[in-house]
């Protein structure tokens, strides 16, 4: 149980929750910019319905960011009764509430407006603000950059509220012993995203795919006693995605094996989350996983704590991860029997 305390300890530190006070701020912002929206809209004739809150902060599986740079994630939706025609028009109304506010390029990206706030100089917050409208119970996704052609403008199906609830328990655990490591473990690999890569492949390595490849791969590792091992949890999810999302598509001039990743949205609109980036980031996501794999071994194998934690802050997670002082009555670390049932694709 010492490396287990261990991993507790670190989730503590790095978890970030909406209602957390470093986000005070934030959160002022954000109710200040949505006032700004449903004003424009309801100026243009299309009344904001409701925002709601989408991405990491809506499931509780957010991680401070290293940089400092938070992400703000906000569904907008409008009635279909007076949503217009061409989705890019309230698009266009968003980028303009940045542009007022003086945000740092604002952009109509093809499934929503961004932006960037800066701090004394500093990148400080992101926003995603997509636009939905609403027809009975059925969202539908504003589709288009601002000088798209017509053909790509559209309003297109989608279930963001029902992603949400898959990512929040995609499958049924049997306690909330098993959803609680799930979550830690989407938590600890996008920590290890943030720590392993570099800046430019880093961003190409989202935050969802991340999320849906735990969520169907996730190896429980609890025994009947009750004894929790996250470790061994993460060692065999990782297993389960490095067998099931990597295409092998060739070797490189070097002889070197390169692949192909391809995650599919498990709600609509269904579509493969890496379609943009999958077969140049592919390969290098492999090889990281393989990477962690190898020093999540060496972890289990390794029988001192200290070690044991000094190879997950050096090689896996970065500074936050605790490394406990030296104790001469230290003991030797040992697991007990545990039951880990793979629940994934």
């Amino acid at each position: 149980m010492a490396l287990q305390n261990q991993f507790i300890k670190f989730e503590e530190k790095i978890r970030l929750t909406w209602n957390d006070s470093k986000l005070k701020k934030i959160r002022e912002k954000d109710e200040s910019i949505r006032s700004d929206i449903r004003t424009s809209f309801k100026e243009e004739g299309y009344s904001v319905k409701e925002f709601f809150q989408q991405g990491s902060y809506a499931t509780k599986t957010t991680i401070a960011p290293l940089d400092e740079d938070y992400d703000i994630d906000v569904g907008v939706v409008i009635d279909s009764e007076n949503a217009p025609k061409d989705p890019t028009e309230p698009k266009k109304k968003i980028k303009k509430v940045f542009e007022n506010r003086n945000l740092k390029d604002p952009k109509i990206k093809i499934p929503c407006v961004t932006a960037q706030y800066f701090k004394k100089g500093e990148k400080h917050f992101h926003l995603d603000y997509p636009v939905y409208k609403k027809v009975n119970d059925e969202y539908f996704l504003a589709i288009g950059k601002e000088h798209s052609q017509e053909e790509q403008k559209l309003w297109e199906k989608s279930d963001p509220k029902g992603l949400l609830e898959w990512v929040k328990s995609p499958k049924k655990f049997k306690s909330q012993e098993e959803q609680a490591q799930y979550k830690r473990l989407i938590k600890y690999l996008k920590r290890w995203r943030d720590f392993s890569f570099s800046e430019g492949d880093r961003k190409k390595v989202y935050s969802i795919g991340l999320t849906v490849m735990v969520g169907e791969s996730f190896c429980k590792s609890i025994s009947s006693d009750g004894d929790i091992s996250d470790i061994k949890s993460l060692k065999k999810t990782v297993n389960t995605i490095l067998s099931e999302y990597f295409t092998f598509t060739g070797n490189d001039s070097q002889g070197n094996a390169q692949y192909e990743i391809k995650v599919n949205l498990p709600k609509r609109p269904f579509n493969d989350i890496f379609v943009k980036h999958g077969k140049t980031v592919g390969t290098t996501i492999q090889r990281k996983l393989e990477q962690l794999k190898r020093n999540l071994d060496l972890v289990i194998g390794e029988p001192n704590l200290k070690k044991q934690c000094e190879i997950l802050s050096n090689n896996v997670f970065g500074d936050d991860f605790p490394i406990p002082e030296d104790d001469k009555k230290m003991k030797k670390f040992k697991e007990s029997g545990y039951v880990s049932s793979p629940q994934g694709a």
